[in-house]
């Protein structure tokens, strides 16, 4: 079988080859690259119990600040010979001084103790100093390389464990809150969603790598969430991205000390969960390193039915074979049994312009808590990281995901009026996914002469599979104004029993093979570019119809895309202010089309190009971190439907646009108060199509904004005691993409108290305090969400 029938495929087959053909010859070459030629001041910053201080702050010469990794381990480089001053801060600290002398080509070490220790430390960063860490944003995973974020020439957030934490989250959505930006949501089967930059991102990646969810994401083995703006395929390829952003949450990894965690949570709407955190070395030198994290859960609805049982089970292990070689193997499973999220949308029956206008209970569900589902995720990552030089690392990543409906019905409801609704079921039975990720870096840092390169040098290879059954079944239509009548999951049986006809039955294979580079060029230590490429080509083997037993007409087939990115940086003010500007672009695979005269139309990669530039700061010795950025996104090669002579044709012309502002703030300006704030303004329309010309996408409003800020007592006899407060606004969205009827506006209220105490940790949260009726979507159905509710939260650490 032929893989490309083109002469473009061919080309690109061509270019993917001579891709990888050029890399493998230039990694021997880059390997053996000129060091530095000035000095280099290096060290760890320790607790007197010898722990790393891994939110330490490092000053040289009272004018230079970076921040210590999680190992305490610190780096300054590109240093010209003479004596400097090397001051360690920390909140609540007495800096510490010490004079070193650098000379031309060689290393210099300056060491540190804290008077502190660490279970002290840790007290003091989760009260006091919690957004500093934050404020840094540092993260080599949104651009694999490393990059602090003034160097990086996009925009990206990241929400750290402290502020989970502080405002109790316990879902991965309710994280994106933090976003600016952002709109979170649930799919209808109860995975998370958000809104960036006007378009939907319903997929989700873990440590890097690609998943394959069919529950929600639990935070319980959460470190941090990134979310990363704009198309992103060039380091993350195409399935996992979306146009407006992709969200990358990292786990928690082990550590090198016996440590933990117990919490019990109790809350409205009879919420009862337990969870764990437990650390452990499994041997005496400290080398294999363990660690799990365990959660158990259940809730009931905000509405008069609906419930749920979750579980979670995330052990990880870590092995330093050696100073150069380390293994990393995590796992995350979660299930979920009980009632999916309610599915709404409208018809064109509906002569209400807003949902607020339909005068159904606001917690009234039309559902029952007899259709029980049940779903599951597991993921399983291997990393194993080898440091060949001073300059050199290589990364390789081993990733499996599956996810699975075992029986799920969710309730999808239409407004056929303004009093009636169409009562559907959507029957997935079952439903089994996974994606298998191999992954190899290889990540440099070193100078050719005096300009330093960052470079990753990375293959990918991703097969994805899909086996579903489903239906859909109408059981009936109810009229708001009359007494409603129950539905039960036997009645759907019944009906199951009476006609088994499946609309669907089929499975369906992807594999994606890529290669892609990118280097981060400092012409000088204020100005800095970025080049970046990736090469993809999909093979798509088909989708297998078990009701017709033979492969869907045009679903076998190749595509190829290729994935720019370019950016550049420049520091007016070296590590306080940056200004930068990117070109990035994204895709989307898509299946070629059968027009009705019997041509096939050949399908091409849909794209999404971004042009951005900002500013970001970074001031008052990293107690106050600001971007602001614009962007333009255009989106080509949609799929578009267009009538001629009577007859159905399809072309890979449509078109859409999206722009924007976006704006946060992060700061810790004086000890024990913290603030985040975020703001996102969009304008999106689809520009060329079969229909809803000059519409903008479902669910995406033009004004997002976020607000949260607290303060905790640092001292006297009520130290440790601290309130946060914050809120969300959303402007209207629409429903529907006719933009016919919207989703009211929204301001969420919340907030809470803690209290830090010795070992122990007490919370209480109050969530939407002004009992805010409101709705959010998906991009595709509207859901509506909870009312007025508490929390609180025991915890005990070990």
């Amino acid at each position: 079988m032929k893989l490309f029938t083109s002469k473009r495929q061919r080309f690109y087959t061509r270019a993917l080859q001579s891709f990888i053909l050029l890399a493998l010859f230039f990694v021997p070459m880059l390997l053996n690259a000129a060091p530095p030629t000035r000095g280099v001041i290096t060290g760890k910053v320790v607790t007197n119990d010898g722990q790393p201080a891994q939110f330490a702050t490092i000053i040289l010469d009272d004018k230079k600040t970076i921040h210590v990794n999680k190992d305490g381990v610190y780096r300054i480089e590109n240093l010209e010979a003479g004596t400097y001053n090397i001051a360690v801060s920390f909140a609540g600290q007495e800096p510490q001084t010490k004079t070193v002398e650098v000379k031309t080509g060689e290393t210099a070490t300056a060491d540190f103790a804290l008077t502190i220790s660490a279970q002290n430390l840790n007290e003091v960063v989760i009260i006091g100093s919690k957004y500093s860490v934050a404020a840094r944003k540092k993260s080599s995973t949104a651009s694999r390389l490393p990059l602090n974020y003034l160097e990086n020439p996009q925009s990206y957030s990241v929400i750290d464990k402290e502020l989970i934490g502080e405002q109790m989250a316990i879902t991965l959505e309710e994280s994106f809150r933090n976003v600016p930006g952002a709109v979170p949501a649930k799919t209808g089967g109860g995975m998370p969603a958000f809104a960036s930059r006007g378009f939907y991102n319903t997929e989700n990646l873990r440590n890097g790598m690609a998943t394959n969810l069919k529950t929600g994401i639990d935070l319980a083995s959460v470190e941090r969430v990134e979310a990363v703006k704009g198309p992103s395929s060039t380091l993350f390829g195409g399935p996992m991205v979306a146009f407006g952003g992709l969200v990358n949450y990292i786990t928690k990894k082990p550590y090198q000390k016996f440590g933990g965690e117990v919490s019990y949570t109790a809350g409205s709407f009879e919420l009862n969960r337990l969870a764990a955190d437990i650390n452990t070395p499994l041997n005496d030198d400290k080398t294999v390193l363990f660690r799990i994290n365990l959660a158990a859960q259940n809730k009931n609805d905000f509405q008069d039915q609906g419930y749920g049982s979750t579980l979670v089970v995330s052990p990880s292990i870590t092995y330093l074979v050696n100073d150069k070689l380390t293994f990393h193997f995590d796992a995350d499973i979660q299930t979920f049994k009980g009632t999916n999220n309610t599915a709404w949308t409208t018809t064109s029956g509906v002569k209400a312009t807003s949902l607020d206008q339909l005068k159904l209970d606001f917690k009234r569900s039309l559902i029952d808590n007899s259709f029980v589902s049940n779903q599951y995720s597991k993921s399983y990552i291997v990393q194993a990281e080898y440091k060949m030089s001073e300059h050199w690392t290589s990364q390789t990543n081993f990733s499996s995901s599956s996810g699975g409906y075992n029986d799920l019905n969710y309730f999808y409801q239409f407004w056929t009026s303004d009093s009636t609704v169409a009562r559907n079921v959507d029957v997935f039975a079952p439903d089994k996914t996974n994606r298998t990720e191999i992954q190899q870096n290889f990540i440099g840092d070193f100078h050719i002469g005096r300009f330093r390169n960052r470079v990753v040098i990375g293959l990918d290879y991703l097969s994805q599979y899909r086996s579903y059954k489903y239906r859909r079944e109408l059981m009936d239509v109810v009229n708001i104004n009359q007494p409603i009548p129950s539905i039960r999951k036997e009645q759907l049986d019944d009906r199951l029993s009476q006609n088994s006809a499946l609309a669907s039955n089929a499975t369906s294979r992807y594999k994606y093979y890529a290669a892609y580079i990118s280097d981060v060029f400092n012409i000088s230590e204020q100005l800095m570019v970025m080049a970046s490429l990736r090469a993809d080509r999909i093979n798509s083997q088909g989708t297998y119809n078990w009701l017709t037993q033979v492969i869907t007409p045009n679903t076998n087939y190749n595509q190829a895309a290729l994935s720019p990115k370019l950016g550049i940086v420049y520091q007016p003010v070296k590590d306080k202010v940056a200004l930068f500007a990117n070109y990035m672009s994204g895709f989307n695979t898509q299946t070629p089309a059968l027009n009705s005269d019997g041509t096939v139309v050949s399908a091409k990669p849909k794209y999404g190009n971004q042009w951005e530039g900002g500013v970001k700061l970074d001031l008052l010795q990293n107690k106050l971190s600001a971007t602001i950025s614009y962007y333009n996104i255009g989106v080509k090669n949609a799929m578009r439907l267009f009538t001629q002579d009577s007859k159905s044709f399809y072309a890979y012309d449509g078109e859409a646009k999206s722009k924007g502002v976006e704006a946060e703030v992060i700061g810790n300006p004086f000890a024990g108060f913290n603030f985040v704030a975020g703001y996102g303004f969009n304008e999106n329309s689809i520009t060329k199509a079969a229909s809803n010309v000059g519409k903008s996408n479902i669910g995406t409003p033009k004004h997002v904004g976020n607000f949260w800020a607290s303060y905790a007592l640092l001292n006297g006899g009520l130290k440790g005691l601290g309130f946060g407060a914050g809120a969300m606004y959303s402007a209207e969205a629409y429903v529907d993409a006719a933009n016919t009827v919207t989703m009211p506006a929204y301001t969420v209220i919340d907030a809470t108290v803690f209290y830090n105490v010795q070992q122990f940790h007490l919370g209480f949260k109050a969530n939407n305090i002004a009992n805010k009726k409101y709705w959010v979507s998906d991009g595709f159905y509207s859901h509506p969400m909870a009312t007025t509710n508490f929390l609180a939260t025991i915890a005990y650490k070990f």
